[in-house]
Protein backbone atom coordinates (compact mmCIF):
# COMPACT_ATOMS: atom_id res chain seq x y z
CA UNK A 1 0.00 0.00 0.00
CA UNK A 2 1.15 3.20 -0.39
CA UNK A 3 2.04 6.48 1.70
CA UNK A 4 -0.92 8.03 -0.67
CA UNK A 5 -3.58 5.32 -0.11
CA UNK A 6 -2.77 4.46 3.24
CA UNK A 7 -3.62 8.34 3.99
CA UNK A 8 -6.74 8.12 2.12
CA UNK A 9 -8.08 5.01 4.36
CA UNK A 10 -6.92 6.70 7.44
CA UNK A 11 -9.12 9.96 6.08
CA UNK A 12 -12.12 7.24 5.65
CA UNK A 13 -11.94 5.83 8.97
CA UNK A 14 -11.54 9.10 10.53
CA UNK A 15 -14.67 10.56 8.57
CA UNK A 16 -16.78 6.98 9.30
CA UNK A 17 -15.88 7.20 13.05
CA UNK A 18 -16.61 11.54 13.46
CA UNK A 19 -19.58 10.97 11.57
CA UNK A 20 -20.73 7.62 14.16
CA UNK A 21 -19.32 9.64 17.41
CA UNK A 22 -20.98 12.73 16.26
CA UNK A 23 -24.46 10.74 15.87
CA UNK A 24 -23.68 8.82 19.23
CA UNK A 25 -23.65 11.39 21.12
CA UNK A 26 -26.41 13.63 19.98
CA UNK A 27 -28.48 10.55 20.35
CA UNK A 28 -27.11 10.15 24.01
CA UNK A 29 -28.15 13.63 24.57
CA UNK A 30 -32.26 13.16 22.94
CA UNK A 31 -32.36 10.33 24.64
CA UNK A 32 -32.50 11.58 28.00
CA UNK A 33 -35.59 13.51 27.07
CA UNK A 34 -37.43 10.78 25.17
CA UNK A 35 -36.50 11.65 21.71
CA UNK A 36 -35.23 8.86 19.78
CA UNK A 37 -32.99 9.05 16.36
CA UNK A 38 -35.68 8.09 14.24
CA UNK A 39 -37.82 10.43 16.14
CA UNK A 40 -35.68 13.53 15.80
CA UNK A 41 -34.39 12.33 12.38
CA UNK A 42 -38.22 12.23 10.85
CA UNK A 43 -38.87 16.29 13.10
CA UNK A 44 -35.81 17.33 12.15
CA UNK A 45 -36.53 16.95 8.12
CA UNK A 46 -40.20 17.84 8.15
CA UNK A 47 -39.05 21.44 9.89
CA UNK A 48 -36.52 21.70 7.04
CA UNK A 49 -38.94 20.34 4.32
CA UNK A 50 -42.78 20.57 5.26
CA UNK A 51 -45.23 18.66 3.50
CA UNK A 52 -43.04 16.42 2.17
CA UNK A 53 -44.93 12.99 0.58
CA UNK A 54 -44.46 10.20 2.60
CA UNK A 55 -41.94 7.92 0.08
CA UNK A 56 -39.95 11.11 -0.30
CA UNK A 57 -39.79 11.30 2.92
CA UNK A 58 -38.51 7.98 2.98
CA UNK A 59 -36.17 8.73 0.31
CA UNK A 60 -34.86 11.67 2.29
CA UNK A 61 -34.20 9.54 5.60
CA UNK A 62 -32.84 6.87 3.23
CA UNK A 63 -34.83 4.60 5.36
CA UNK A 64 -37.36 1.54 4.17
CA UNK A 65 -41.34 3.27 3.95
CA UNK A 66 -42.20 0.45 6.08
CA UNK A 67 -40.15 1.85 8.65
CA UNK A 68 -41.21 5.11 8.26
CA UNK A 69 -44.98 4.30 8.31
CA UNK A 70 -44.94 3.19 11.97
CA UNK A 71 -42.78 5.71 12.81
CA UNK A 72 -45.24 8.39 11.06
CA UNK A 73 -47.82 6.18 13.08
CA UNK A 74 -46.10 6.99 16.49
CA UNK A 75 -45.19 10.57 15.67
CA UNK A 76 -49.07 11.29 14.37
CA UNK A 77 -50.47 9.90 17.73
CA UNK A 78 -48.42 11.76 19.81
CA UNK A 79 -49.72 15.03 17.76
CA UNK A 80 -46.22 15.64 16.57
CA UNK A 81 -47.39 15.22 12.81
CA UNK A 82 -50.33 14.78 10.50
CA UNK A 83 -50.99 13.05 7.13
CA UNK A 84 -52.80 15.04 4.45
CA UNK A 85 -54.18 13.50 1.46
CA UNK A 86 -52.43 14.96 -1.76
CA UNK A 87 -54.55 16.91 -3.55
CA UNK A 88 -53.01 16.02 -6.99
CA UNK A 89 -52.77 12.39 -6.14
CA UNK A 90 -54.87 10.86 -3.77
CA UNK A 91 -53.26 7.64 -3.54
CA UNK A 92 -50.55 8.99 -1.27
CA UNK A 93 -50.14 11.58 1.98
CA UNK A 94 -47.89 14.38 2.62
CA UNK A 95 -46.99 14.78 6.05
CA UNK A 96 -46.49 17.51 7.80
CA UNK A 97 -45.79 19.39 11.52
CA UNK A 98 -48.16 20.27 13.90
CA UNK A 99 -47.85 22.88 16.81
CA UNK A 100 -46.90 20.29 18.94
CA UNK A 101 -43.92 19.63 17.68
CA UNK A 102 -42.34 23.21 17.97
CA UNK A 103 -41.32 22.14 21.73
CA UNK A 104 -39.63 19.04 20.56
CA UNK A 105 -37.88 20.88 17.70
CA UNK A 106 -36.66 23.56 19.86
CA UNK A 107 -35.13 21.22 22.22
CA UNK A 108 -33.60 19.21 19.39
CA UNK A 109 -31.88 22.68 18.05
CA UNK A 110 -30.28 23.30 21.54
CA UNK A 111 -29.20 19.52 21.61
CA UNK A 112 -27.60 19.99 18.02
CA UNK A 113 -25.84 23.36 19.42
CA UNK A 114 -24.67 21.82 21.83
CA UNK A 115 -23.47 18.86 20.35
CA UNK A 116 -21.40 21.31 17.38
CA UNK A 117 -20.20 23.05 20.10
CA UNK A 118 -18.11 19.97 21.46
CA UNK A 119 -17.41 18.46 18.34
CA UNK A 120 -16.02 21.62 16.95
CA UNK A 121 -14.33 23.25 20.29
CA UNK A 122 -10.65 24.03 19.14
CA UNK A 123 -11.76 24.87 15.61
CA UNK A 124 -11.58 28.36 14.23
CA UNK A 125 -14.41 29.54 12.36
CA UNK A 126 -12.04 29.50 8.97
CA UNK A 127 -11.62 25.55 9.92
CA UNK A 128 -14.74 25.14 10.03
CA UNK A 129 -15.59 26.65 7.22
CA UNK A 130 -12.72 25.04 5.50
CA UNK A 131 -13.99 21.33 6.78
CA UNK A 132 -17.34 22.26 5.25
CA UNK A 133 -16.04 23.22 2.34
CA UNK A 134 -14.44 19.64 1.89
CA UNK A 135 -16.87 17.50 3.06
CA UNK A 136 -19.15 19.46 0.77
CA UNK A 137 -17.02 18.48 -2.62
CA UNK A 138 -16.61 14.99 -0.90
CA UNK A 139 -20.37 14.63 -1.27
CA UNK A 140 -20.62 16.23 -4.31
CA UNK A 141 -18.41 13.80 -5.54
CA UNK A 142 -20.39 10.31 -4.14
CA UNK A 143 -23.51 12.02 -5.37
CA UNK A 144 -22.52 11.58 -8.85
CA UNK A 145 -23.35 7.86 -9.32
Amino acid sequence: MTRTSDSAATLSFELHNAARLLRRTFDRRARAHGLSRARWQVLWTLAREEGLKQSELADRLDVAPISLTRQLDNLEQEGLVERRPDPADRRCFRVFLTAAAGPALDLLGGLAVETRAQAFAGLSSAEVRQLQGLLGRIRENLGNE
